[in-house]
C-alpha cells in the first residue's frame, strides 16, 4: 500500500490490533515478556505503542503508557487506566473496544469502511446483548453508538429481558431468518461473522478501489481467525468446529 491508502486503512488495521493489546497487557501480568516479545514480533502497531507495551516493569505502568499513547488518536480512550483501576483486564478490554469502535464511528472515513465499522459495531451490540440475556446481568448494559441500529433498540431489547427481541434485531440485521440466538455465544457470533463476510463479498462489488481491498483484508483476518481455532481445537469433532470456523 503506499501512503494514501495506508492512512485510509489504519482504523481497520487498529481494530485489528486490539486484540494484540489485550493479549500483550495479559502476557504482561503473567510475566511472560516472550510471548510479549512473540505477539509484537509481526504487529502493525506503531513503534510508540509497541514500546508502551514492552518497557514498563509492570502492568499498571504499562496500561498507563498505553493509555497515553492511544489518547493521542482517540480521546475517548484517556480513561483506560481508570477502566484497568476498577474494572481489571476486563474492564480495560470492555472500555478499549467499545471506545475505539465508537471513535472509528465518528470519524471521516471512506464510506465503505465507515459501513464496515458500522457493521462491526451492530455485531458487538448483539453480542453484548446476548450476554446479558444469557446470564441475567443486572447491570445495566452499555451499547457502542455508531452502528446501523441505534443503542436504544438495543436498551429495549435488554429490558425487556426477553431473546425474542435479540433474535428479531438478528434477523434485521442479517437478513436471515434462522438464527441460533439462543444456542450458545459462540453459535451466533459464528453466524453474524459469515453474514460479514458477505456483506463485504457485496460491496466489493460496488466499491472496485477500496471496497476490493477491505473484502480482502477481512478475508485475511477470517483465515488467520480459522486458522487459531484449527490450532487451539483440533481435538473437537467436525460439527463443533463447524459452528465456530467462519466461511
Amino acid at each position: 500500500m503506499n501512503r494514501s491508502l495506508r492512512k485510509r486503512f489504519a482504523p481497520v488495521f487498529v481494530l485489528f490490533e486490539l486484540k494484540t493489546i489485550v493479549l500483550c497487557v495479559r502476557n504482561k501480568m503473567l510475566q511472560r515478556t516472550a510471548e510479549v516479545e512473540r505477539l509484537l514480533e509481526r504487529s502493525l502497531l506503531s513503534d510508540r505503542l509497541q514500546q508502551a507495551l514492552r518497557e514498563p516493569p509492570d502492568v499498571r505502568s504499562t496500561v498507563a503508557a498505553v493509555t497515553e499513547s492511544l489518547a493521542v488518536v482517540a480521546e475517548r480512550l484517556r480513561a483506560l487506566d481508570i477502566a484497568y483501576a476498577e474494572g481489571g483486564l476486563k474492564g480495560f478490554e470492555n472500555d478499549l473496544t467499545r471506545g475505539y469502535l465508537a471513535h472509528a464511528a465518528s470519524t471521516r472515513m471512506h464510506p465503505a469502511i465507515h459501513g464496515f465499522f458500522a457493521s462491526f459495531i451492530d455485531l458487538r451490540n448483539l453480542m453484548i446483548l446476548y450476554k446479558h440475556l444469557r446470564w441475567e446481568i443486572e447491570e445495566e448494559a452499555v451499547f457502542i453508538p455508531g452502528g446501523t441500529l441505534e443503542p436504544s433498540r438495543f436498551v429495549q431489547a435488554a429490558s425487556r429481558k426477553e431473546f425474542a427481541g435479540l433474535e428479531a434485531i438478528a434477523r434485521e440485521a442479517t437478513g436471515l431468518q434462522d438464527l441460533p440466538a439462543a444456542a450458545s455465544e459462540g453459535a451466533l457470533e459464528t453466524v453474524l461473522l459469515r453474514c460479514m463476510t458477505q456483506q463485504l463479498q457485496k460491496a466489493s462489488r460496488a466499491c472496485e478501489d477500496v471496497g476490493l481491498i477491505l473484502d480482502y483484508v477481512w478475508r485475511s483476518y477470517v483465515q488467520a481467525r480459522n486458522l487459531a481455532v484449527l490450532h487451539h481445537a483440533a481435538d473437537l469433532g467436525p460439527e463443533a468446529l463447524e459452528r465456530e470456523l467462519i466461511a
